[in-house]
Order: structure tokens, then C-alpha cells, then sequence
């Protein structure tokens, strides 16, 4: 006999209120199909109380009572709902049953299943203090960074009316437990026990406005509250079409939503089954709760060689189920929820009849039930793919049978659905089973059985079945917000940009670089007792006479151009030009070098040689092909034929931008040139005089062993061979092995110990690199604690060494990135090149010897080993580079 109905209001504020425009809706007894009582039907401007109800109830003493509070204070309310429900479940069973139709024994599983979910996530929002601040492993030590796991808000929770009372609670328990506040709208089909939870949250106290619970029609409740802009999150579970108009509203203030939705899910047996086993979780997957399950395995796949017996088994089966009131003892199928859901699934039935079909058991109400909505378990064979009853989800106790002969047409038949929320398969050997589980596509599987369900497993479907999971660890993180928050810890300043408190930043040692004050820009005061500057280059001085003047002018200091009648290169010139340069006995010495057909940006390079913190060497924006000619034909040495000026038009370059150089030396210059000279002398592989010998012996007193020690440095770093087109094959053959060019790296690396000690790079491995022997970083560089430098290295800025790199004699160029793991030993590393993780560019023997590795501009390296003597024009990824 059915449970009388309490008379209830709406549940706002933690308070029962009568709805604004004091509308009801009727409640119907599905079994009798009589008027046993109504509901409150709230509208728009209810859902306004509400939603204001919850934002209050967050903020509320600074959020301390619920959002901000201990999830052990919210696990003990929740565990008082929980033990109320249990006190109260003989009451909430019949309820349920009186109100949605469902067998009273499966209505009091059902408030089990309540009072458990209620305690799980008890015991989550506990242990969720303990994952406050749970720390972020990060690669660079002066930074430490944490997670704070923070409730979403306010929440609009939408449920169905199959199970009334445990899919709300499947969305109350973990939105409560994160520290939301709610609004939940049931279904207006089956909203009584739901209206019964508001009254055990207010027995038990829960704070006013955590949850609120409105009754009421999908477009009068449901609707405002999943468009309203206070709503942070809707978590909906129903039909695949509503779920869309859900989403779009959501979407046009990009609020988060999670949809569980419909499903026609297969259930596939096997050949090598137990009869009787298989039948009965056949029927069970599809008759359970009425056949009102969004996970009904409605389309059974059976093995075509047991589907004339293994029908039969089912047809038995079916007839042994109890169709009766659902307070009757062992009742195990009650009313459909509806008039309107028992006429659409007679419908259904009658148009597969219409397309075909036969309907093998049931199809029909049960003749001795005269009143009430409900429907025979039904059984319909001769199935095509095409046909409605195996297209659509039914939601009523209809089940459909194909047959299949193999195991892959037994996965294509169930996969070819729109819908992906559950799938079963039954047999006894577990391999298939377990490949057949791989191959579904669907968010729950079954394996011999189907249906059941637990709150601590992650629950929800793929493809129209909707996203996101609820139930489990993952139905809590669906109310979550995830915070990163990253401290910097280091005592040491940043170090990006200039400090205004440093006047005069130290330049990066690249090329012969000694580090010193570094110009001032176009129209500050200048350094003082600067006397000169110097621009060197090989064309006519007439070409460039209104240039020096200008540029003169503008900076305040004399400028002068001293012209090679060779192109000597910055170091060899500044060694060509060295008695008239030491006449006056400077203290420092400036040297601008531009390359073949530059623009001369004075000002610029200047500007830029400051703001980029002092490097030796910058790139510039070459000329146009029309503005190149005003620095004269291309000129060829009458006796080798060598091009004196480039060869190529302008617009054949490699890149646009030409490298350009301001350096500032010491006198000590002219010695280290002279060293690293005299090393020519014993180089083994030189077998003849190089074209810069010969063209030194045609011209005034040069020495006999000189060569253009820029390029030794520069050219294997700028990586554009074409650029230096007047080089001999053996004079380049020279320049791209590092061997030279690591020797001047250890020359100025030395020159900074005797004369300027506090630039080199110091470091204790634990918040900064382990540093060996003498290194300079460049301030801008970022280099990891693990990292271990030195000997003999020199990074220029930008640069960025991972965790666990190795890096001796080397020199590292601007922008360049080598990650975690990797070895540089006796290598150039070109601009903006990238070292890839484990990788090694390395190689062994002394500096005079003809071994190293060059890695030319941008190129790219990754897990990889390149052996001796070789320079990379392009990138590579896992090879071995012999």
C-alpha cells in the first residue's frame, strides 16, 4: 500500500518557502495512476532566491562556515545526512516506490546506496585537507610552487527521475564535500524523496543556503537556473537532448558543464557460456529499475551458434518476472514513471512491428493489471541495424537481439551506436573478454554481468552518452577548482631587465670580448675620457664620410674610419690598426664591426647592445639589394682569384639579419691575438699557406702566421658559411672546427681572472649551477641548480641549461636551450640552437687538435650522439651523426 506524500514547500535558505507565483504541480502514482498529493513548482524568480541563497551561504563569514571550512567539518555533516537517511529508510523506500513506480526491495537498495555515497564522500572531503598545498616538483630551485584544491562555486545540480533520490545525492555528496553550495532541481516526474533530503539537511544543520532544492518544469526551473550568470557550474543527467539545450546555454558564459547522458548500450554473449547465468544478467541489464536505466544493455549480440537456445532460456526467464504493484512482495517489475513514458514505449514497439520486427515475448500491458502504466518485459527479434528499436534509446524494459558469427563483427555491431555510456560482454575465457572490453567504446564496462554500480568507481559515458565523470575521486574533482600558486624564494633579484641602480652593464663575453662599461645611447653623456671611436672596414672612406659625420655628431665624441685595403675582419683589423690605435695609451678600446652589406646602425647597435645586456656581438637588418650597390662592384684578388667583396646578390642571403659587432677591449687585446695566432704554426692538418697568407705576404707589413681571428670565433656561430664566400675550402675547413675558437674562449676566460675576477660565475649546487675553473653567465642566462660548468665555458644571454646538463669547453650563444640530461664537451652551439633531452655534442683531445662538434643556427638536436669533427647544418632526432 502506498506511503502518504508530506505536503512540502521549496527548500531555500535553509527554509521552507512557498513558490513565488504559488504554482503546484500533481503528483500521479504511476501503479494506480491516481492523484496522491503535489509539489511546489518554482519559476525564474525562485531560482533568483536560490542562487542568491547559495552565493551567501560561500561567502558567509568569509567563507569559513562551508567553502573556506575544513573538509572535516563538511565530512561531519555530510556523515549526519548519511545516518538520518539510514534511520529514515523505510520511509524514504516506499516514498520512492509510491512516487517513480520502481519494486519497493530495489527503492530500499537504492536508499543504501544514499546513505553510502554520503559516507564515501565524507571521508574524500577529509582527506582532502591533506592535499591542500601538496607540492609541485619544479625544475629550477629558487622557485617552490603548491596546488590548492578549491570548491567551483555555486552549482545547478539537474536529475532524473529513474532513481530520484540517489542520482541527486550522486551530485549532492561530492558537490557538498568540495565546498559548493548547490541548487538542485529533480526531476518534476520523481521529486518527493528529494524534497525529504532538504528536510533531513535542515534537521541535521547544514548551513543555510549550502543546498537548495527546487521543484518545478524543466523550461520554468531548469532553464533560468543553467542560464543564470551567479551559476558556476551545471551538472545534468538526462536525455541526450535536453543535455544539448544545457550546453548551449552553458556556452554562451563558457560555464563549465558535466552531462551524463543517454545510452543504448550492447551486451554481447558468447558461445562458451553458462545458459542460465547469461540469461539472467541479460534480463537484469535491461529490465532493472523497469527498463529506466540510461545504461540498459537493451541490444543483445549473441553468438549465432547458441541464439535458437539461448532465446528460449531468455523467453523462460522472462516469464518467471513478477509484473505487479510495487509494494507487492517479490516484485520485480513496477509501473513505467508516466502516462506519457508508457505511451511513447508501446509506440516504440509498435513501429518495429511496422518496420518488421519480431516481437518474440511481451509487447503488450499485462492482462491482469488494468490500471497503471505498465508494460511486459519485451523480447524482438528479426532486428536490422537500420531500425528504430536499435537506434534509439527506448528507456522502458524492450530488449533487442542480432546475432553476430565472429568476434570482430560482435565489436562493430556494438560500437555502431551514437551513444557510448555502457557496454557488457559474457564468456568464459577472460583473454576475449578483456580484448572485447578494449575494443568497446563506452565509459563503463561490464564483464559477466551487468548493471552494477559502486560510488567509488568513476561513472559516464563517451561520444552522445555526454562527458565528464561522476562517482569516485573523479565525481569530486567535477566540483573543484585546481589553484597553482608559485612563490619565489631566491634573495637574489630577478635579473630580466637592467637595473636602474647599475649604470653600466657587463657586456657578455663573446669573440675576444674583455667585459667592460659599455657605450651609453645616442644623446646621454658619454663614458668619460672617451676619446675615440673606431669603424673599420675595407671601402672607400668618400662612401662613408657623411656617415662618420653624422653619427659624430650625434653621439658627441669623434668617430673615425680607419679602411683595410683587405677584409682583415674585426680582430685581425683591430691588430692591423694597432700602433695608431695605442698611440694615445687607452684604457679601453671600442671597436664597431659591421659586416658585407650592412646598413651601419650606429644608434641601433648601440641601443641594442645595451638593452640585450651587453653582448659582443648583435644582428642587424641587412640593406635592400638597391641600397647594396652604393658599396661597389664585387672586386677579386688579381693572384688567387679569392672574392674580396661578396659574391651573391643581397637577396640570396641566408637570413636578412647580418652580424654586426661593438666590442670593448683592454690593450691586452693585441697579446691574446698574438697567441692564439702563433698556435697556427703547429696545426698538423695545415698542408699549405692559407688564402689570408697569401693575401697578407701582397700587402704591407702584416705577420706571416695571422689569420682573421673573428672568423675563428664568429663564422662556426653565425653558421652561414655563404657569408664568407671569399674564404678558401681549407681556410673554412679552419674555421668550423672549434679547436681554435675554444682556445680564445680560454684565453678571455683567463684574462677575467687576472683582471676581472667578479665577472666569472661562482656557484654551490644547490641553488646555483656547480661551477669548475673559469666560466662566465651572462646575467640573463638561466641555468639549473643540478647543471655542473666548467672548465673553460662562456654562456651568452638568454641561454638556458636544464637540469642534470654537463657543459666543458664550450661556448653556449645566445637563446640556446639544452635540456635536462645533456653533455656538451668541446663545442660551439650556434644562436638559438636547442640541445634536446640525453643528447651529447661532444668530443676529446687538445685544443690544437682538429676535433670538436660546431651546431650551426637554430639548429635542433634530440636524443642523439654526434661524434667528432662534425658540424650540423640541420637538425636531428635520434641518429647517430658519425
Amino acid at each position: 500500500m502506498a506511503t502518504p506524500i508530506p505536503s512540502r514547500q521549496l527548500f531555500i535558505n535553509g527554509e521552507w518557502r512557498e513558490p513565488v507565483l504559488k504554482k503546484r504541480i500533481p503528483i500521479i502514482n504511476p501503479a494506480t495512476e491516481e492523484t496522491i498529493g503535489d509539489i511546489p513548482a518554482a519559476t525564474a524568480e525562485d531560482v533568483e532566491l536560490a542562487v542568491d541563497a547559495a552565493r551567501k551561504a560561500l561567502a558567509r563569514n568569509k567563507g569559513k562556515d562551508w567553502a573556506s571550512a575544513s573538509g572535516a567539518v563538511r565530512a561531519k555533516c555530510l556523515r549526519a545526512i548519511a545516518a538520518k537517511v539510514t534511520e529514515r529508510k523505510s520511509e524514504l523506500a516506499k516514498l520512492e516506490s509510491t512516487d517513480c513506480g520502481k519494486p519497493l526491495e530495489e527503492a530500499a537498495w537504492d536508499i543504501d546506496d544514499v546513505a553510502g555515497c554520503f559516507e564515501y564522500y565524507a571521508d574524500l572531503a577529509e582527506a582532502l585537507d591533506a592535499k591542500q598545498k601538496a607540492p609541485v616538483s619544479l625544475p629550477m630551485e629558487n622557485f617552490k610552487s603548491y596546488v590548492l584544491r578549491e570548491p567551483i562555486g555555486v552549482v545547478g545540480l539537474i536529475t532524473p527521475w529513474n532513481y530520484p533520490m540517489l542520482m541527486a545525492v550522486w551530485k549532492v555528496a561530492p558537490a557538498l564535500a568540495a565546498g559548493c553550495a548547490a541548487i538542485l532541481k529533480p526531476s518534476e516526474l520523481a521529486s518527493v524523496t528529494c524534497l525529504e533530503l532538504a528536510d533531513i539537511c535542515k534537521e541535521v544543520g547544514l548551513p543555510a543556503g549550502v543546498l537548495n532544492i527546487l521543484t518545478g518544469l524543466g523550461p520554468e526551473a531548469g532553464s533560468p537556473l543553467t542560464s543564470h550568470p551567479h551559476v558556476d557550474k551545471i551538472a545534468f543527467t538526462g536525455s541526450s537532448v535536453t543535455g544539448s539545450k544545457i550546453m548551449t546555454a552553458a556556452a554562451q558564459m563558457l560555464k563549465p558543464v558535466t552531462l551524463e547522458l543517454g545510452g543504448k548500450s550492447p551486451i554481447v554473449v558468447f558461445e562458451d557460456v553458462d545458459l542460465d547465468k547469461a540469461a539472467e544478467w541479460t534480463l537484469f541489464g535491461c529490465f532493472w529499475t523497469n527498463g529506466q536505466i540510461c545504461s540498459a544493455t537493451s541490444r543483445l549480440i549473441v553468438h549465432e551458434s547458441i541464439e535458437a537456445e539461448f532465446l528460449d532460456k531468455l523467453v523462460k526467464w522472462a516469464k518467471n518476472i513478477k509484473v505487479s504493484d510495487p509494494f507487492e512482495e517479490g516484485c520485480r517489475l513496477g509501473p513505467l514513471v508516466s502516462g506519457g513514458q508508457y505511451e511513447k514505449i508501446l509506440k516504440f514497439i509498435s513501429n518495429a512491428k511496422i518496420e518488421g520486427a519480431t516481437i518474440l515475448y511481451g509487447g503488450a500491458r499485462p492482462q491482469h493489471l488494468k490500471k497503471g502504466f505498465f508494460v511486459e518485459p519485451t523480447i524482438i527479434t528479426d532486428i536490422t541495424t537500420s531500425m528504430e528499436i536499435w537506434r534509439e534509446e527506448v528507456f522502458g524494459p524492450v530488449l533487442c537481439v542480432k546475432t553476430f558469427s565472429t568476434e570482430d563483427e560482435a565489436i562493430e555491431l556494438a560500437n555502431d551506436t551514437h551513444y557510448g555510456l555502457g557496454a557488457a560482454v559474457i564468456s568464459n575465457d577472460l583473454e576475449r573478454c578483456d580484448r572485447v572490453s578494449k575494443s568497446f567504446q563506452a565509459g563503463v564496462v561490464w564483464i559477466n554481468c551487468s548493471q552494477p554500480c559502486f560510488c567509488q568507481a568513476p561513472w559516464g559515458g563517451k561520444k552522445r552518452s555526454g562527458f565528464g565523470r561522476e562517482l569516485g575521486e573523479w565525481g569530486l574533482d567535477n566540483y573543484l577548482s585546481v589553484k597553482q600558486v608559485t612563490q619565489y624564494v631566491s634573495d637574489e633579484p630577478w635579473g630580466w631587465y637592467q637595473s636602474p641602480s647599475k649604470l653600466y652593464p657587463i657586456p657578455a663575453p663573446l669573440s675576444l670580448n674583455i667585459p667592460k662599461p659599455l657605450f651609453p645611447l645616442a644623446g646621454e653623456p658619454m663614458i668619460p675620457n672617451l676619446a675615440q671611436i673606431y669603424l673599420v672596414g675595407f671601402y672607400e672612406e668618400r662612401e662613408f664620410a657623411l656617415y662618420v659625420s653624422s653619427i659624430s655628431n650625434e653621439l658627441k665624441v669623434p668617430v673615425r674610419y680607419l679602411r683595410e685595403d683587405k677584409p682583415h675582419g674585426s680582430a685581425g683589423a683591430l691588430y692591423n690598426f694597432r700602433d695608431l690605435i695605442m698611440e694615445d695609451s687607452p684604457s679601453h678600446i671600442f671597436l664597431l664591426n659591421c659586416d658585407v652589406c650592412c646598413s651601419f646602425p650606429l644608434p641601433e647597435m648601440l641601443d641594442a647592445h645595451k638593452r640585450y645586456g651587453g653582448m659582443g656581438t648583435i644582428l642587424v637588418i641587412r640593406v635592400s639589394a638597391e641600397s647594396a650597390s652604393q658599396f661597389g662592384e664585387l672586386v677579386a684578388d688579381p693572384v688567387t682569384n679569392e672574392l674580396l667583396h661578396y659574391t651573391e646578390k643581397p637577396e640570396t642571403f641566408v637570413s636578412d639579419r647580418i652580424n654586426c659587432g661593438v666590442y670593448v677591449f683592454t690593450s691586452d687585446i693585441f697579446t691574446a691575438i698574438q697567441g692564439v695566432s702563433s698556435q697556427l704554426k703547429h696545426r698538423e692538418n695545415l698542408r699549405r699557406v692559407s688564402s689570408f697568407e697569401a693575401l697578407q705576404s701582397a700587402t704591407r707589413s702584416f705577420p706571416t702566421d695571422f689569420v682573421r681571428l673573428d672568423q675563428d670565433i664568429l663564422s662556426p656561430l653565425a653558421g652561414k658559411k655563404q657569408l664568407y664566400t671569399y674564404e678558401t675550402m681549407d681556410f673554412w675547413e679552419q674555421i668550423k672546427t672549434p679547436g681554435m675558437s675554444l682556445k680564445c674562449s680560454g684565453l678571455y676566460l683567463s684574462q677575467f681572472r687576472r683582471t676581472s675576477p667578479h665577472v666569472l660565475a661562482s656557484g654551490d649546487g644547490t641553488k646555483n649551477a656547480t661551477i669548475i675553473g673559469d666560466v662566465y653567465v651572462h646575467p640573463s642566462a638561466k641555468l639549473h641548480p643540478t647543471a655542473k660548468i666548467g672548465p673553460n665555458v662562456s654562456i651568452s644571454a638568454n641561454a638556458r641549461i636544464g637540469a642534470g646538463v654537463r657543459l666543458i669547453s664550450c661556448i653556449i650563444l645566445d637563446g640556446v636551450e639544452i635540456m635536462e640530461n645533456a653533455v656538451v664537451t668541446n663545442a660551439i652551439v650556434g644562436w638559438k640552437s636547442s640541445i634536446g633531452r640525453w643528447s651529447r655534442v661532444q668530443a676529446q683531445g687538445d685544443y690544437n687538435a682538429k676535433l670538436g662538434i660546431t651546431i650551426l643556427d637554430e639548429v635542433v638536436v634530440t636524443n642523439s650522439i654526434v661524434l667528432p669533427n662534425k658540424t650540423l647544418n640541420v637538425s636531428v632526432l635520434e641518429e647517430i651523426i658519425l
